[in-house]
């Protein structure tokens, strides 16, 4: 059986891009560093870890929700687009700003959470207007 969900698997893609690069960059610096699983974190790695694992945390979720709106039926192309991107966008302002040290990483998590609530309040009337009370 042959399910079409584009938008879901072209932002799924480009997140685990994202994360498969932050996931490099901290493995880069810990070789680097010569910082192995046990070993406490110097000041360096503590931006990029966290960058990381802050994506790991925040994408699933999004790609979760804007999976199910999809294959609900309920999204138009454009709407889940937007959700989409906004999620992408909001991960990469983040880590960007942790990179940085600077506020991208405030509007990225804003952003995340903002679109994150969105898709959860959207998949929720969904289910109530197909399924009823």
């Amino acid at each position: 059986m042959h399910v079409a969900v584009p938008v879901t698997l072209l932002y799924g893609g480009l997140i685990a891009l994202l994360i498969t690069f932050l996931g490099v960059q901290v493995s880069r610096l810990r070789g680097a560093h010569g910082v192995g699983i046990d070993t406490p974190l110097p000041p360096e790695l503590v931006r990029p870890v966290r960058a990381h694992g802050n994506a790991i945390e925040w994408a699933p979720l999004g790609l979760i929700l804007l999976l199910a709106i999809e294959l609900s039926g309920a999204g138009t192309r454009f709407t889940l687009h937007l959700a989409g991107g906004t999620l992408l966008l909001g991960r990469v302002l983040h880590a960007a700003g942790f990179y940085g040290r600077n506020k991208l990483s405030m509007v990225g998590a804003a952003l995340t959470y903002l679109d994150v609530a969105a898709m959860a309040i959207w998949a929720i009337v969904i289910r109530f207007q197909i399924y009823g009370p």
